[in-house]
């Protein structure tokens, strides 16, 4: 049974799947991708094929329900995988989008899901299959998008079968693990990641800061060429790291004293809005492993913005003068917790009036699809 929430639709609807164009040929043979060669190096945190840890990166951001990121792995995987990381030229990472990107309103449904609210489970699961045993990873990873995808509600432990059949190693470590929450900051962090570099589909491929989307016409050679110009940029691209932590007592730029607040919609009912307003400066942050989207916006002193199954977090200066929140959400000020009460918030179920989200140019960003891609606008 497919998820209730996800649709199929014409590239100016607003759903999940989108059909683009027919036909394509499909990869000539091509090293399988379960034979691809994983670098011997322990840090990296996400899927990586490649003979050196010192080559550039491609990162695939895909969907294991998304039929169209099958067919990347399928048809245009193999030939990268025998073009340009058997040869020493690439890394290849794959990273997951799970979660709905710009979230908020009853057109998104209330999983918080990508498509649908199994994602972060699966998601999860698979950088645990990478954990425990890198090695079988890219025999699961196939064996994911080979045959039929998983559908409906999906466990860590509904998988025990797949990843049974790639030959994983410590099963119940990765059950345990995915269950208990060990890999949910870096899910978050992937969708984050895709919110920054503005893709709203999958597949897409980047490189060196660069995106593509979705199986390109002409087969693989496309994709081949995109990566090859974009080799040199990415030798030298540094991505946007991750903010430190601002601990009370910190200074901002102006010299006054610096704060922190976290607005955590882990517990919230489908997708919880919010205004926040201060009396000084505000910025987000990516403490506490906070997502980062362009639908929470900053006007003056106020941000405005909606909570899925993640965290929002700013630091500002001076003091929170409002919150207005439209379910109970959890607080956290200079890394305390404390009650909407004592901070003074509003519960309301009145909307809340947001700037809206950046509208995607999807009509740019897939002409040149295959078949499609899976997103949400």
């Amino acid at each position: 049974m497919k998820p209730s929430r996800r649709k199929f639709l014409a590239v100016t609807g607003s759903a999940a799947v989108t059909s683009v164009a027919a036909g394509a040929g499909t990869a000539s043979a091509a090293t399988d991708v379960h034979n691809a060669p994983v670098p011997d190096n322990a840090s990296f945190l996400y899927p990586t094929m490649g003979k050196s840890p010192d080559n550039p990166t491609a990162t695939l951001y895909g969907n294991f329900k998304c039929p169209f990121t099958k067919e990347f792995v399928n048809s245009v995987l193999p030939t990268i995988v025998d073009e340009l990381v058997q040869t020493d030229k690439l890394n290849f990472r794959f990273r997951t989008i799970s979660y709905d990107p710009y979230g908020r309103g009853t057109t998104h449904g209330t999983s918080g899901g990508f498509i649908s609210s199994s994602d972060p489970e699966i998601s999860a699961t698979a950088l645990g299959v990478w954990e425990e045993d890198p090695d079988s990873y890219w025999t699961f990873f196939e064996d994911m998008f080979a045959g039929d995808l998983v559908s409906g509600s999906v466990t860590p432990s509904s998988l025990e079968g797949r990843m049974s059949q790639a030959g994983v190693s410590n099963i119940s470590e990765v059950v345990a693990a995915a269950e208990n929450g060990k890999y949910d900051s870096l899910v978050k962090d992937s969708h984050s990641e895709s919110e920054s570099l503005k893709i709203p589909h999958t597949p897409t491929l980047e490189i060196g800061g660069q995106t593509v989307v979705g199986p390109q016409k002409n087969g693989a050679q496309n994709t081949i060429d995109f990566i090859t110009a974009n080799l040199s940029s990415a030798a030298t691209y540094k991505p946007k790291q991750d903010s430190e932590e601002v601990t009370k007592g910190s200074t901002s730029s102006s010299g006054s004293s610096t704060n922190t607040i976290t607005l955590d919609g882990s517990d919230v009912q489908g997708w919880a809005d919010y205004q926040l307003t201060v009396s000084g400066e505000f910025e987000q942050s990516r403490a506490m492993d906070s997502s980062l989207e362009d639908s929470d916006t900053i006007d003056g002193s106020t941000a405005t913005g909606g909570l899925g199954p993640w965290e929002d977090t700013y630091t500002y200066t001076g003091e929170v003068t409002d919150l207005v929140v439209t379910q109970p959400i959890t607080v956290v000020k200079n890394g305390s917790e404390v009650s909407l009460d004592d901070i003074g918030a509003t519960v309301s179920s009145n909307t809340i009036e947001a700037k809206s989200a950046p509208a995607q140019d999807t009509s740019t960003a897939t002409e040149d699809a295959v078949s499609g891609v899976c997103g949400r606008r």
